[in-house]
């Protein structure tokens, strides 16, 4: 196999059903970055966003034998996210943690990979900017109404695709589109056009 291919998801998924556990690893990796940008986004801190990434996976692990290969694998775990975000949100919000996945060493390495999802290259300066642009996006998308604001975040965090997106979100194609359309009119409401091209290129260089 070339450096280029790439095992798909549904050859990983057959193996993990085979027995091959480990392989589930590579899911992880492949999908752990997007997710917890979400994640963190909708939570409001990376601490929590980890606790929902790992739940989601924990959670897709353990209900694999339930996914219908018919549908999208990355479609079925961001609806798994979407859940466990509203899920948690309410946990968090009276006070109480998750336990499932609190501080076991096989947990470890997980941690470390989504912690390497925050470091940067890029000059200190740069980064604080970044950190800013984020901030200020992030703050928006927290005035939208949820159903806007997390189709906001599938599309330009996670990169669905509005059939995607309406998967995920359980609505129609014109809802999804709608919703993401909607929200990025209401964000420009809040801006003025010196901002409104400032979260503009945030939103396309959002990985």
């Amino acid at each position: 196999m070339s450096p280029r291919e790439e095992i798909s998801d549904g050859t990983l998924i057959a193996s993990v059903l085979a027995g091959e556990r480990e392989q589930f690893a590579q899911l992880v990796t492949r999908y752990q970055g997007p997710l917890f940008r979400v994640a963190c986004s909708r939570m409001g801190r990376p601490d929590w966003a980890e606790d929902v990434v790992q739940e989601t996976f924990l959670c897709a692990f353990k209900s694999l034998h339930t996914y219908n290969s018919q549908y999208s694998f990355r479609t079925w775990l961001w609806t798994i996210l979407l859940n466990q975000c509203r899920r948690q949100l309410k946990k968090f919000s009276r006070g109480l943690f998750i336990g499932a996945w609190s501080q076991p060493a096989s947990d470890d390495d997980l941690r470390a990979k989504l912690a390497d999802q925050l470091k940067s290259d890029e000059s200190p300066s740069a980064r604080m900017a970044a950190r800013e642009r984020a901030e200020l996006l992030d703050a928006l998308l927290a005035k939208l109404p949820e159903g806007q604001a997390d189709a906001l975040r599938l599309r330009f965090f996670g990169g669905l695709k509005f059939q995607e997106i309406a998967e995920a979100m359980g609505c129609s194609l014109s809802t999804a589109k709608n919703r993401v359309r909607g929200g990025l009119t209401k964000m420009a409401e809040y801006l003025g056009p010196e901002d409104e091209l400032s979260i503009d290129r945030s939103l396309e260089n959002r990985p």
